[in-house]
This record gives structure tokens, sequence and C-alpha cells, in this order.
């Protein structure tokens, strides 16, 4: 795919190869991982030079490049001073509780921004959070070119604790309010966390730190900082659609947007208004780990599933709990895409089944990266030399400050999240009536279900577990009368995707 451009002396691609002139056609991916788990600024620094070295992998449009952004973590050191020059604790920036909300005020409603302000800032109050502190963003518009300045939205900072919410219910709460506030009052919140925040602008990758000086403050530190320039195909650049978004970053495109939006308003999953192929993905994994119990990893395998020949083999366990999965949801995200996602702690890195789009992982003396390009970190601050990521793969990590990262290849990813699958099926039926507690049919009963019972053994006196089976015949039969009751017991035909595909059918006809 390629672009025109328009021609001038001061043309930015004239020391380019002619492939890099003619031809532009793929977004720029980075994620770096710092190895102990602490917050530095250099992570911030080196990610976002080295995504510099991928500019011309992005899109153009007279001298102007299509979007670019990075997710960091929360720049609590920066917090901790902004709080103290406003006469607040400044120890509250360090609370697990405290959050930030980045909100983008569309251009259009510039004159009424404050207005929109404070409804954003009484609504949050409504819900019992606790506002420490809202400000305009500071920002550079002198480095914007033409279209980014006419597009160019007010950008506000709002930060606060958990106030009347309890802790674990922070993290629901936050994405409840996103969700509703961009709905009633049309704004674009890139990021509303009590782990992380978006910046990103409509430009080329050099302004994105000319545009946010704070991102050039060397107090401003993160642990995890995600980079993405954009190659806009489909929809026109704008502020609000360069990535990061909340959770995600991708390089590719999804081709089943119609049907994806149809399945994700089933689900109770609130989507953005005229949002992208890409909000309409980083909104669903959102909405599955806040409304439906999933975490990250578990998300990003029902969004992206695998296929068989992806599977661990000889483990028939887990092939049926993705053949389940896959017919519950489906493949509705489907098309070539590197995925690069982040929520809390966890870090989810993934490439499309053909491995048309691809995702370089290696590693420095100080972190883990993966890349769009293998080139873009020095030769000489490599540990080992980055490899392809495989068509369909995942690699995952759990980050925990001052503790070794848990890296998790793709089948220990796999058994994850069956072994989070198998810890909520608590009691399924089988097709013989019987109910078990997440057990194989064919284990043996484990020492510890039943009572231990002495046994003398010839004297020996020692305790054995009593493997008797338990009377199961009450539940059993209760069980199988209540399945004798329902009218479609006597023929029971499996119905899913592919199913409803071939007979044309909607979810609504069944």
């Amino acid at each position: 795919m390629s672009r025109l451009h328009a021609s001038s002396s001061n043309d930015p691609f004239a020391d380019l190869h002619p492939i890099d002139r003619e031809h532009r056609d793929a977004c720029a991916l980075i994620c770096s991982v710092r190895k102990g788990g602490e917050a530095t600024h250099g992570n911030v620094k080196r990610t976002i030079e080295a995504l510099t070295r991928m500019g011309h992998r992005t899109g153009y449009v007279n001298g102007e490049g299509d979007g670019v952004g990075v997710l960091t973590d929360i720049p609590r050191q920066l917090w901790t001073k902004r709080l103290a020059e406003a006469g607040l604790r400044s120890s509250l920036a360090t609370n697990r509780s405290f959050w930030v909300a980045h909100v983008m005020i569309p251009a259009p409603d510039r004159a009424r921004a404050q207005y929109i302000v404070d409804q954003i800032c009484r609504q949050i109050s409504e819900v019992g959070l606790h506002i420490l502190l809202d400000r305009a963003g500071r920002v550079n518009p002198q480095v914007l070119g033409p279209n980014a300045e006419a597009n160019e939205p007010v950008f506000w900072q709002i930060a606060g604790i958990n106030g009347q919410v309890p802790a674990d219910n922070l993290d629901r709460a936050l994405f409840e309010l996103q969700a509703q506030l961009e709905s009633e009052l049309e704004v674009h919140f890139p990021s509303f966390s009590a782990h992380s925040v978006v910046y990103k602008v409509q430009g080329t990758i050099e302004i994105l730190r000319r545009y946010y000086p704070e991102l050039r403050d060397p107090d401003y530190a993160s642990s995890i900082t995600m980079g993405h320039a954009r190659y806009s195909t489909n929809t026109n650049p704008i502020f609000e659609r360069a990535q990061p978004f909340n959770l995600i970053e991708h390089n590719g495109e999804f081709n089943t947007i119609s049907r994806f939006r149809v399945e994700s308003e089933m689900l109770d999953i609130p989507m953005v208004e005229n949002g992208s192929d890409s909000q309409d993905v980083d909104r669903a994994i959102y909405a599955l780990c806040m409304r439906h119990g999933l975490d990250l990893i578990e998300a990003m395998e029902h969004i992206f599933p695998p296929f068989e020949h992806d599977l661990i083999q000889n483990a028939p366990e887990i092939h049926d709990m993705y053949a389940e999965l896959r017919q519950s949801f489906g493949p509705f995200a489907q098309g070539p895409a590197a995925v690069v996602a982040r929520l809390g702690n966890e870090v989810v890195f993934s490439v499309d089944a053909l491995g048309l789009r691809p995702l370089w992982y290696g590693e420095t003396e100080k972190e883990y990266f993966v890349t769009s390009e293998r080139g873009v970190y020095a030769l000489d601050s490599m540990s080992v030399s980055p490899k392809p990521m495989a068509p369909g793969e995942k690699i995952a990590m759990t980050v925990n400050t001052g503790q070794p990262i848990q890296v998790m290849d793709y089948p220990a990813i796999q058994r994850y999240v069956y072994g989070r699958y198998r810890d909520r099926q608590s009691y399924r039926p089988t097709p013989g009536g019987l109910w078990q507690s997440g057990m194989d049919e064919t284990a043996a009963s484990p020492a510890g279900l039943y009572p231990l019972q002495p046994t003398t053994n010839g004297g020996g006196g020692q305790l054995q577990a009593q493997t008797a089976p338990v009377a199961v015949l009450e539940r059993t039969a209760e069980a199988q009368k209540t399945a004798a009751q329902l009218p479609w017991a006597d023929s029971p035909v499996k119905v899913n995707a592919a199913v409803m595909s071939g007979f044309g059918w909607e979810r609504y006809h069944v």
C-alpha cells in the first residue's frame, strides 16, 4: 500500500531509500519492560528513542504524522511534586488507590471546555471517588502542523484517590465511569486508571516529547513503556484515534468490525461511539476484565483464540477448553494484527495466526522488549539476538517491583488459562448426569477429599484416606429430574458459532 506525498524542497523523506519513500503501510510498535520491575526514566527515554528509529513505517500527510503515543506507569514521582506544590500530602501519589485521568475535549467544544470539566468532576465525586487535583495538561501547541492544530483537543488531567469506593472495586469503578462519561459528554479518555497513563498526539514521533514536556522530566519514570506510531488506513488521523488506547496498541487491522460490535454488545460491552476497529477491541478486552472477571491474559485468549495446531499436544482437556471458548464467543477479531496489551502489572504480546504483522522479542541487560523491527536497539546493548515471534504465538509477563519478571511462553499461558478456567468450574454437569467438583471423570479421589481413617495394616496404625464414594444419589436424582422437565432435553443439539454461521442465524435466533 502506498500514499502520495506533496513534493517540496524540505521533503522529510529525501534521505530515505526509495522503498521507504514510496511504501509506508505498517504501524510501529514497541514495548519495554524493566527486568527488576522498578520504574526508571531511562525506560521511557529509550523506548521513545527506539520508536523514533521506526518512523519510516508510519503515515504522513503533507509532512504531518498520523499519530504517536506512549502508555506508561503513572509517573508517581512527578505527581508527588505536583501534590506538594498544591499544598496536598505528597505521599498520596504513592498510594495504590491513587488514580489519574487524562481527558481530551474535542476542538469544537473548546469554548465550553471548563463546563465539561466541571461536569466530569461532579460525576466523579458523585460515585464516591475523591478528587485531589485537576489541571490543564501542559502542552506545546507550537510544534503541531496545520491539520493537528485545527484538531487539537483540550488536554486535562485529573488525579485523586478511591475515597468511598473500596480499593478492590476501584478498577471496575473507573472503567464504568469512563464509559459513562464518554457516552454522555462526547469526550475521549486516553486513560483513566490507577496503574497507567497515556500521552498521544497527532504528529510525528519526534514531536511527542516536545508536545508533552513532562515526558522529558527526569522524574518521569516507568517500569513498563508501550509506544506506537500510526499508519492510518481506514480512519482519519486525529488525536483521539492515535494509539495506545486504554490497554492495547496494535499494528494491522481487524476485518470483522460489524460482527465484532454485535457480539460485544450482546455481552453488554459499552462500545465507543464511532470508534475505530482498534478502539472496539480495546474496549472489549477491558470489559471482559472489568465486567466478566477475566484477567488480561485470559481476555486476550478469548478475543484472539488460538487454532488447534497452536495448542499443547496430548492435552485433551486444554483442547476441549479452547473449543468451548471459541464456540462461546467466536473468532470475531480476525485479521492481520500484532497486539501489545497492558493492564495493571500484566503485559501480553500477540501475533496473528498467519504471522503477517511481526513482533521481534529480545532483551537487553536492563529490559525485555518487543518491537516491529529487530534493529531498533543498538546491537552492543542486547543480551541475546532478537527472535521473531511465531504465527499465533503469545508471550505474557507479570511485573512486580523488586522481583524477577515472570515470563510465560505460549504453552505456559495455555496451562495458566486452563487452570483459571478449571477453578471456575466448581460444579459442571456431565452427560451421565453426575456433578463433579472440577475433576476429570477418571480421576481418582484425591487424598484429603474424604476423612482420614485409621487402618491397622498389621498394627502399623497408619492413617489413610478413606476412598469410599460419597453419597451423591440425592444430588444426581435432583439434577436428572430438573433436566427431564426441559422440553429440549430429549434431543440436545450443540449450537455454536460455526452452526449459526452455516444457517445464517444471529444469537437472537436461538
